[in-house]
């Protein structure tokens, strides 16, 4: 009976939407006042047992804190029932502790948890039977009764409980899953903003890198082809009065113009040469500027060879190798402790290959496990088809090797000589 009517509290509950508590404790203290008013009629005293009864109705509606710790909670349970104990036997009435009863069972039930709520509803079940028996109220078939409808109103509660606590267990696991797939989903937004805007970042500095590079180019123009010809056009200036004066020092000095001349000729050759090499390798112009940079700050000794020919290579290559060589540096300055670096280009007519060696004091035969940084280098290269290797070198440091294929590259007319 008890365990329809909570069956059936839980049913109209989620019905209602209301608060699973204040339901409970209002369907809990109609119950009460409804044996109160039975007993009122039955018991002698009746102020007794209403004095009892707003026992049970204080206890159910305290606050959780007032029952704090758990010595005083155990203290008002064994309380209370010695209070129904003594108004059962007083009034000869076994109703009372019957029905009672199970609000404490239940109250045992919900409200404390493991070995503590097992040994206080055995207790209880059990001081139920004895005052039953020493009072004489009931013969022994109707006290097996009624203690065995305590203790399967017991596990009912308990198996009714625990489904409870773990549909809302499974409730707040998915709350969190969902909470935590919104984070990722926002994470994994905000990297993909973070890589187009790095993206963005590298072509910006490969073309800063281009540009710093014609800086250069126009300095040396400059410095040395503008010095020569303000030379020659000094000395020009100055040769009909040489003429006149003396024609042997004229010829002299004809003679030296005209090798400053050749070689201002020579230079501006050379530079038409450079820059024609740079506009077919806008990339190797970055890493040679990427690698100025990082020995400027560093202090490191840092070699850079190129092999073979060397075209031009297509943007995401040139991004891949930027930033691949970008993280190989910035990982030896951090964790390698060398004082040399040697960063190499060679291109074939299929394979481009970028290797940049250390000298630090690695020598273990397994290469060291990789780390975020390296991770990505290796990401970098599968995006464009390529290969990465990172493997010790003799006597000491390591050596990264990328490999990357040229199926398909944007210009095959012209290559330049390296």
């Amino acid at each position: 009976m008890i365990a329809t009517c909570f069956r059936f509290s839980q049913q109209l509950l989620k019905k209602m939407k209301i608060a699973r508590r204040p339901f409970r404790l209002i369907i809990l203290s109609l119950m009460l006042l409804a044996s109160l008013y039975q007993s009122v009629e039955r018991v002698s005293i009746p102020l007794v047992t209403l004095f009892l009864h707003i026992g049970y109705l204080a206890f159910l509606w305290a606050p959780p804190r007032w029952l704090q710790p758990t010595r005083r909670h155990v203290a008002v349970v064994a309380l209370l029932w010695a209070a129904t104990a003594l108004s059962s036997v007083a009034f000869d009435e076994s109703y009372l502790i019957f029905f009672l009863g199970y609000f404490l069972i239940g109250h045992i039930a919900l409200r404390f948890s493991g070995s503590l709520r097992t040994g206080l509803a055995a207790a209880v079940m059990a001081a139920n039977a004895a005052n039953w028996q020493i009072g004489g109220q009931l013969v022994p078939n109707e006290i097996l009764t009624y203690t065995l409808v305590h203790f399967v109103t017991y596990i009912l509660l308990i198996s009714t409980h625990q489904r409870w606590e773990s549909k809302q267990a499974q409730q707040r696991y998915i709350r969190e899953l969902s909470q935590m797939h919104a984070q990722l989903e926002s994470a994994h937004q905000d990297l993909q903003q973070m890589h187009r805007d790095l993206e963005e970042a590298t072509v910006r500095s490969l073309r800063f890198a281009v540009l710093e590079e014609r800086t250069r180019i126009a300095r040396d123009i400059h410095d040395s082809i503008g010095h020569g010809l303000t030379s020659v056009i000094v000395q020009l200036q100055a040769l009909p009065y040489m003429i006149k004066a003396n024609e042997s020092e004229a010829d002299q000095t004809m003679a030296a113009v005209l090798d400053v001349a050749r070689n201002c000729l020579t230079e501006v050759r050379s530079v038409v040469h450079q820059m024609g090499r740079d506009d077919a390798g806008l990339g190797l112009i970055a890493l040679k500027s990427l690698i100025r940079t990082v020995k400027e700050q560093s202090r490191l000794d840092i070699r850079f060879v190129t092999e073979g020919t060397i075209t031009q290579w297509q943007p995401e290559i040139a991004e891949a190798l930027y930033r691949i060589l970008q993280e190989a540096l910035t990982n030896i300055i951090r964790h390698a402790n060398a004082s040399e670096i040697e960063v190499s280009i060679t291109e074939s007519e299929r394979e481009l290959v970028m290797t940049a060696a250390d000298n630090g004091p690695f020598r273990s035969e397994s290469p060291p496990q990789p780390g975020f940084g390296m991770m990505n280098m290796m990401a970098r290269c599968e995006r464009i088809g390529g290969s990465f290797e990172l493997r010790s070198q003799q006597p000491h440091g390591l050596r990264m090797t990328i490999r990357i294929p040229l199926v398909n590259p944007l210009q095959e007319g012209e290559k330049i000589e390296r």
